[in-house]
């Protein structure tokens, strides 16, 4: 009987809430819950809408039946909630449905929770469950944000929320109100608290297995599935919709191609392409090459296999991977249209994609079969294999690539012997494969120079000995090529890697941002032990995902480098000295009479003797005199002129009041020791 008395107790109706503004605090958290789900796709903006004109329907319900809730509403609201939990468990209990159909469901269902509790809200402690329940909507929302203006949402959001609490604080107190000095200064407290933790906040991590997102964009259809958006020629992705420009140069960047020329450059610029979530900062791959020219990079193996039968596509072990390493997850949001190359971290081995059919190559190349345009989404998990330098080193099996791998990776157009003596030179003291790499990328940094203003190569000159024993001015496509064939004339396999390197990182949405200047090829190099190994003459890749204090604290730090201090400072002294000389004009009696009445009151304080609120000027005056002694009059003679100024319009000559108000302000009044009068 007492369990039952307790759940009766903890199920009595509480009593009934009056306050229009709480209600309308807490109707405003719930709809702007409702509006950010909407913003990130969470739930369609039709359904958006439609639950928020029901939310505000029962939310007016609720109120105009607070004091008596009719029955048969709370047998609406119980049978309307478990036909949403019915509808919900049979979305996701079907075998065709993984962790990604999962999301949008829940959502859907916490929005329904949302509707149905509207109906009947009659009590403070109801109006709490719908700000709770608001809160967990934007976190869903929070999650899947990949962008600062999802920020405007959380700042609607907590003013309606503190609005909220405040009301709910007036209404549990009968009616006492936060003052607006107490609540701006629980504003800065939690602000700076929310600073403090932010910056402690450890570096984000990635749960396994868990954001696995895929969605269409805006690239649309291909002309020839599985060709790249690069080729000259190919009626492949172009940059928009509808256009006839030529689709060869994708994003500016001429690698994203069947061919990498090393004579050109395109225009990059700072474009935002896409962001990325991942549990660790890599390469992004695109493609790969084998086949070096002389002035250009082809593949050899550049047929692609049709995977079918949608996500998730098991893509197979590219030839010379290691298939065992770590698993790396990564969600790419594309911000703009690029190739239809699926960028991953090597080695990809599953990938959810918004399409039935994916192509891919034998060298780990993944080719949509749609244009991936703004708003495409894809999810990729590598097997990554991070060795340390040591175990690189002692990685000395002797084993050859499989097939014909050994000499497709190893090939040369025509011998180099000055390349060959060069590279022997550099590694003459290094015995294993890692220590040569690094002697050939030391070199490389301290003999040559990047730059993106290199001058055009002669016609039927190898772009290898034209960098190396020519200008030695290069960017990423000379170095990194040049690197490879240093390390193929030793015997080296090696290969070109082009794709993207991690660009900036936003800690507030964990999300790293991939402009078009971020495009990049860097060489890869078989160890029988571990596969392919990305080395980088011109770019570092972070070993992790960084702190967010760590980051905020790194931009703020980069941004004040940047402020032009010298004329900041003198602008902030000027502006200070006039400020100084305004307080003191403004701050300076308008006539002598009020100077020499201040210049009293400053003696009188210094001496401890200030002036009383019931003196007059002649009673204060006649005190400072007795105070100093010896039977000064000083002050009364002072007081006197002023009084008869301002009661008998008895005005000096300017230079008698000048004079006077010099004589007050340097007329001191010392205590007598051991004495009280005047006190």
């Amino acid at each position: 009987m007492r369990a039952l008395d307790a759940v009766r107790r903890a199920n009595r109706p509480g009593p009934p809430e009056h306050s229009l503004r709480l209600r309308a605090a807490c109707l405003g958290t719930v709809l702007v819950a409702v509006a950010a789900c909407a913003s990130v796709h969470e739930v369609s903006p039709a359904t958006a809408l439609a639950a928020a004109a029901l939310i505000t329907v029962g939310m007016a319900f609720s109120y105009v039946t607070r004091t008596r809730p009719p029955g048969w509403v709370k047998v609406l609201i119980a049978v309307g909630a478990s036909a949403a939990f019915v509808w919900f468990f049979h979305s996701v209990s079907s075998p065709s449905v993984d962790i990604t159909g999962v999301e949008n469901p829940l959502t859907l269902l916490l929005v329904s929770v949302l509707v149905v509790h509207s109906f009947h809200v009659p009590a403070r402690r109801d109006l709490l469950f719908s700000l709770g329940a608001s809160a967990g909507l934007m976190a869903v929302g929070g999650a899947q944000a990949i962008d600062l203006r999802f920020g405007l949402f959380v700042v609607a959001w907590s003013c309606f929320g503190l609005w909220a609490l405040t009301e709910m604080w007036t209404s549990a107190s009968g009616g006492g109100r936060i003052s607006a000095a107490g609540l701006v200064a629980a504003l800065t407290a939690l602000t700076a608290a929310a600073a403090a933790v932010f910056l402690v906040l450890p570096a984000p991590v990635v749960a396994s297995r868990v954001a696995l997102v895929s969605r269409a964009g805006a690239g649309g259809a291909v002309g020839v599935p599985g060709a790249l958006a690069g080729d000259s020629g190919t009626p492949a992705q172009l940059s928009r919709a509808g256009s006839t420009s030529s689709p060869s140069r994708v994003g500016g960047y001429l690698g994203f191609a069947g061919s990498l020329d090393t004579a050109l450059r395109g225009t990059l610029g700072n474009t935002l392409v896409m962001q990325v979530r991942a549990q660790r900062p890599s390469y992004w791959v695109g493609e790969t090459f084998d086949t070096w020219q002389g002035q250009s990079w082809t593949q050899s193996r550049r047929t692609t296999t049709a995977l079918r039968f949608g996500s998730p596509f098991v893509l197979p072990v590219p030839v010379g991977a290691d298939p065992v390493g770590q698993a790396d997850l990564q969600t790419f949001y594309i911000a703009g249209a690029t190739a239809d190359l699926v960028f991953h971290a090597e080695s990809a081995d599953e990938l959810w994609f918004p399409t039935q059919t994916v192509f891919a190559g034998q060298d780990g190349t993944v080719v949509s079969p749609i244009g991936l345009g703004s708003g495409s989404i894809y999810t990729v998990e590598s097997q990554v294999n991070a060795p340390t330098a040591a175990e690189l080193r002692d990685d000395t099996s002797g084993q050859t690539l499989p097939g014909t791998a050994q000499a497709e990776y190893g090939q040369l157009p025509h011998p180099y012997p000055r390349v060959l003596a060069l590279a022997r030179s550099v590694t003459a003291r290094d015995t294993t494969t890692y220590d040569k790499v690094q002697s050939l990328i030391g070199w490389i940094g301290s003999h040559t120079r990047y730059s993106l203003a290199i001058p055009p190569l002669p016609p039927g000159a190898d772009t290898v000995t034209q960098f190396l024993f020519g200008d030695r001015v290069g960017f990423c496509e000379q170095i990194s090529t040049s690197l490879a064939v240093m390390l193929r004339s030793l015997g080296i396999p090696a290969r070109e890697a082009v794709g993207y390197v991690p660009g900036g990182y936003n800690p507030i949405t964990d999300l790293w941002q991939i402009r078009a200047d971020d495009a990049h090829a860097w060489v890869q190099v078989w160890f029988p032990g571990y596969g392919w190994q990305s080395f980088d003459p011109t770019a570092v890749v972070p070993a992790a995902n960084p702190s967010p204090g760590a980051t905020a604290l790194k931009d703020v730090a980069a941004a004040l480098r940047r402020v032009p201090w010298v004329p900041v400072v003198a602008v902030l002294a000027v502006a200070g000295l006039v400020a100084v000389l305004v307080r003191r004009r403004r701050s300076r009696p308008p006539t002598w009479a009020a100077q020499v009445a201040r210049e009293a009151e400053r003696a009188g304080r210094r001496a401890g003797r200030p002036r009383r609120p019931s003196e007059t000027f002649a009673e204060y005056a006649a005190g400072l005199d007795a105070l100093a002694g010896n039977g000064s009059t000083t002050w009364e003679r002072l007081a006197s002129s002023v009084e008869a100024s301002a009661y008998g319009g008895h005005e000096p000559p300017p230079p008698a009041q000048r004079a006077m108000v010099a004589e007050a302000r340097h007329t001191r009044v010392h205590r007598r020791a051991a004495s009280g009068v005047g006190s």
